[in-house]
């Protein structure tokens, strides 16, 4: 391998990536359970399992009572799950929409604005795919670009407004934009309206995705800290999310380290709520980093035993960990589990491994910031 893969930059990225995916594959099992739910049914877990869908998909936020094809009009495309079962190491929703905006920052060697994402769903979205890691909220993003509607006006009809699906998608933008936390913003905000719609009340879930995007290329710094990580996150919030993200952050530090009593009060604070809002899941991943020490094998399985929606704190928890410490703290055989997952995956958007992806990512980075030495070198010519 090239000299690169020993840098500390590239550790970090392939840290992020390869964590993020294993968290978000461990925590698919018990997703929308509560703490006692999962104790009940399968004890602590501490491995990746294997998950099987049926096409009775639960819903979330509804007690787990099901429903056929809960999101088909019958005026339209119908929305559906194929009955199947995800080997170890396979990831869901949130997974494939990061792989393909980390394939639109690959592909074009750099950041990306909405039409470059837009064309990266359109070109590497089939409908066969949809039912099996694609679900009904992805279909609604690939028929709207492909019935023409501009990307900036999509999230406007997202299925589920609010949620953290916008978040999940997101952390490839805070790689390329390594160590700038308000340029990541920036970016992270204006690529999440394809997902999400900023403005409605209660809706938080594009600041969130530019929260996230600052905290993930806070990580990225050399001197980056858990508290520094937090803060970064915290600056890009308005002020009704960023209080709810401080209460988040102090219980904390008020659990012992106990990422079940926290998981306990995090019911009781968002009882009869979505498992998936976006400030809850952002609050509660940053809170279980803390209590983790940024371990990212201690902080994926906190986050997957904590309960509600484990899958998406594991990913937004564990890939921070990851970036935090590089590849080097991730398990080995996580990482090669997701791999291989990854590898043999006949639905999924994108077959490239986390080293894979890492790569494409370190050089956009790194374009990105030969980039920003060419505006400083033309500006300081000029001084």
């Amino acid at each position: 391998m090239s000299d690169y893969h020993d840098s500390l930059l590239f550790k970090k990225i392939h840290g992020y990536i390869a964590a993020g995916s294993i968290g978000n594959s461990m925590g698919e099992l018990m997703e929308g359970y509560t703490v006692e739910e999962r104790q009940q049914y399968w004890g602590w877990v501490d491995y990746l399992p294997e998950v099987t869908k049926d096409v009775e998909h639960r819903l979330p936020g509804i007690n787990r009572k099901k429903a056929s094809n809960p999101f088909d009009t019958g005026l339209g495309h119908p929305y559906f799950y194929h009955k199947h079962t995800r080997i170890p190491g396979t990831t869901e929703d949130g997974e494939e929409r990061f792989r393909i905006l980390a394939s639109a920052i690959i592909r074009k060697g750099g950041r990306i604005d909405l039409w470059d994402l837009a064309r990266e769903w359109a070109e590497r979205v089939t409908p066969d795919k949809f039912g099996w890691q694609l679900g009904p909220q992805d279909q609604i993003i690939y028929y709207s670009i492909k019935a023409g509607i501009v990307p900036w006006e999509i999230g406007r009809y997202a299925s589920w407004p609010g949620l953290i699906g916008t978040t999940k998608m997101m952390g490839a933008v805070g790689v390329v934009n390594a160590c700038f936390p308000e340029q990541a913003a920036m970016d992270g905000m204006e690529l999440a309206r394809l997902k999400d719609v900023r403005g409605v009340p209660g809706n938080y879930a594009v600041e969130v995705a530019g929260a996230h995007c600052a905290g993930v290329a806070e990580s990225m710094k050399p001197n980056a800290t858990i508290d520094s990580v937090t803060q970064a996150a915290a600056n890009i919030l308005g002020p009704t999310p960023r209080r709810e993200f401080e209460t988040v952050q102090e219980m904390a530090r008020t659990c012992g380290g106990d990422p079940e009593e926290f998981g306990r009060k995090l019911q009781d604070k968002y009882e009869n709520r979505q498992v998936s809002n976006a400030v809850e899941i952002l609050g509660a991943a940053y809170g279980l980093l803390y209590m983790a020490n940024a371990d990212p094998r201690k902080t994926i399985i906190y986050a997957v035993n904590s309960g509600r929606d484990t899958d998406c704190r594991a990913h937004t928890s564990g890939s921070l960990a990851g970036a935090l410490n590089g590849i080097d703290a991730v398990p080995k055989e996580w990482v090669d589990t997701v791999d291989h997952a990854m590898k043999i995956n006949e639905h999924t958007t994108s077959n490239r491994t986390s080293l894979e992806t890492a790569e494409g990512l370190y050089a956009a980075a790194i374009n990105t910031m030969n980039r920003m030495k060419q505006v400083v070198a033309d500006m300081e010519a000029q001084m």
